[in-house]
């Protein structure tokens, strides 16, 4: 029994410290607007989102997107998903209305040298561009009211599709998460965890995108609704075989020593 609470604490140990964080901001360390635009500075359209107080999803702080056109981005160092690391993005997202369509979306960009990828996740209101990939068809107004929307801009991606796996969560008003998890060539897409859309391509080969800017705020006006965004991460991951032969390998030699 003492050997299984080994095993089961170095696992989770190998699991908790494998993870490696490239950037992350739940925006609580902001004095003020001004230190919060000295951070966010690269990208900035309209001015920049806002520090509010208003609304968080981690105390007590979040970023605003009113209805006017409004983004801000944020750097890191480039870095490719693969399919023994997978690259996740993700944020908590304040959903204000599902009464009428928004523009508001966050991104993750492979943008230097050029723009050459771009995904973002949110509240679109665009139905003859956005598609249902289950029937190939043009979405209506009631299913952009309804399903979080996702953007793989650049081919091989599809362009605007909405998330609409069986039993993935539906738009509410309140905080969501939204994910991103990009393997070698294709992205999977989660709602409060629960996978909305699986094996989208976003690179034609592996290595092929590199990104290195995340934007909250879509840039696009919202005469709508707001948003709220809060707890943007980006952070390699290695895939649970992984985790499992490090820890097993740990627990193995931490038995062995005990033994000895």
């Amino acid at each position: 029994m003492k050997k299984l609470f080994v095993l089961t604490g170095v696992l989770a140990l190998a699991s908790a410290a494998s993870a490696q964080v490239l950037l992350y901001d739940n925006f609580d360390g902001y004095a003020d607007q001004a230190a919060f635009g000295a951070a966010w500075n690269v990208g900035v359209v309209g001015g920049g989102t806002t520090l509010s107080l208003d609304q968080s999803y981690s105390a007590s702080q979040s970023v605003l997107q009113g209805v006017a056109a409004q983004q801000s981005a944020r750097d890191f160092t480039p870095t490719s998903g693969s399919n023994a690391q997978p690259l996740e993005w993700s944020f908590r997202f304040y959903d204000s209305t599902q009464e009428a369509n928004l523009r508001q979306f966050a991104t993750i960009r492979d943008n230097s040298p050029a723009l050459a990828q771009l995904v973002a996740i949110g509240a679109y209101n665009d139905s003859t561009l956005t598609k249902n990939l289950f029937t190939g068809l043009s979405v209506t107004a009631a299913d952009l009211n309804t399903y979080y929307a996702c953007r793989v801009a650049f081919a091989p991606g599809p362009n605007w599709f909405i998330l609409n796996t069986e039993g993935v969560p539906t738009r509410s008003t309140g905080w969501h998460e939204l994910k991103a998890v990009f393997s070698d060539t294709t992205v999977d897409l989660y709602v409060d965890g629960v996978l909305g859309m699986a094996d989208i391509q976003y690179a034609s080969a592996a290595g092929a995108i590199t990104f290195d800017r995340v934007t909250v705020g879509s840039g696009l006006s919202s005469a709508n609704g707001v948003a709220y965004y809060d707890d943007v991460l980006v952070q390699l991951v290695p895939e649970p075989s992984s985790f499992a032969l490090a820890g097993l390998g740990a627990a193995a030699l931490l038995i062995f020593r005990r033994r000895q």
